[in-house]
């Protein structure tokens, strides 16, 4: 795994104020006027990449803040983007902002605070890739995906290779893509300062299905319960996998007679894991949206916890099958490095 992406701000109060001018003037201004009589409605600095030969950051000047935002991982080593290196690689937040910082701060010419207190950090993208058979299987993992709805989980944008759940929600929000195709798309740009990957390196990234969970400003306000830079690699691991282990579930490819035993059994009494199994039926027939408007909704959701008892995930109970993308999951690792790609491939 590796963190993907950071978003933070350094309010000016923390930056000796000879310098605020000399920052003022690194970022192009966006002005909003009047063409009738002139006058300005508002003023905002528009985001601004830094670049060296193999590192790329964005950076720009708020009226109150210093804002940084994009991958830790290109401006750590080589500017890997599918593993990462460093703290990216290590889901070491402190460490990605301090990289982040030490690249911009070379790079304008003004030293930013190196007390990561005086920072706020409003976005954090954990990333996870998972192996498949070959690039038609990526493919076909997410059609599977498109499919999934319910709980938390509403696809809300689709793009060729693409999947979007919540994009615009400032909690939680979930990508799949693959990450072959994207490699090869972002490498072909003319304007590309990252690692390069071998023909080979490349071949083997299509084999994988790349799982992004992006924890917005409000996650971080509101459910962390502690200051940004107390997060351990191990909390981000573990919203990784509570929110795509929901999606995907936990039960082994079975037969319909062995998953209607499993779903009965999983309920308080027979009878209510029955019903659980019908509503399944249901949803297979009917889809997930049509079994949600025709049952109560108490009853609904007490059928969706025995289905999830039963190791059903979102995938499975949205589509009213247990989908096949299950047996890719459970008998591949999650790769986290080269080394591990070359071996299980």
């Amino acid at each position: 795994m590796l963190i993907d992406w950071i978003t933070a701000y350094l309010p000016l109060d923390k930056i000796p104020v000879e310098h605020w001018q000399d920052l003022r003037q690194l970022t192009d201004r966006v002005l909003r006027y009047c063409p009738k009589t002139g006058e300005a409605r508002w003023e905002s600095s528009a985001w601004d990449s830094i670049r060296s030969d193999s590192h790329q950051i964005a950076f720009r000047v708020g009226s109150d803040a210093v804002w940084l935002q994009g991958s830790p991982a290109r401006v750590c080593g080589s500017g890997d983007a599918v593993f990462g290196e460093g703290p990216a690689a290590a889901l070491d937040l402190v460490g990605c902002l301090h990289r982040m910082r030490s690249f911009v701060s070379a790079q304008i010419g003004i030293e930013l605070s190196t007390d990561a207190d005086h920072w706020t950090v409003t976005r954090i993208d954990v990333t996870g890739n998972l192996l498949l058979d070959d690039l038609a299987a990526v493919r076909v993992a997410l059609r599977t995906l498109r499919e999934c709805e319910g709980g938390r989980y509403r696809v809300s944008q689709q793009a060729g290779d693409t999947v979007y759940w919540s994009h615009k929600s400032r909690l939680r929000a979930g990508k799949a893509y693959a990450k072959g195709p994207h490699i090869d798309y972002q490498t072909k740009k003319l304007d590309y300062s990252g690692r390069h990957y071998s023909p080979t390196e490349k071949e083997l990234t299509n084999r994988l299905l790349r799982l992004e969970l992006r924890l917005g400003a409000q996650w971080l306000r509101e459910r962390t319960g502690q200051p940004w830079t107390a997060l351990k690699p191990q909390d981000l691991t573990k919203e990784w996998r509570e929110y795509f282990n929901r999606m995907i579930g936990a039960a082994d490819m079975i037969n319909d007679d062995d998953l209607k035993t499993r779903i009965i059994s999983s309920a308080d009494s027979e009878g209510k894991g029955k019903a659980a199994y019908m509503c399944f039926l249901f949803i297979k027939q009917n889809g997930w949206q049509s079994a949600k408007e025709n049952y109560p909704r108490t009853t609904f959701y007490r059928h969706m916890e025995v289905l999830r008892k039963a190791g059903l995930g979102d995938a499975d109970i949205s589509t009213g099958n247990v989908v096949p993308l299950r047996r890719k999951v459970i008998e591949c690792q999650m790769i986290s490095s080269w080394t591990e790609l070359r071996q299980y491939a």
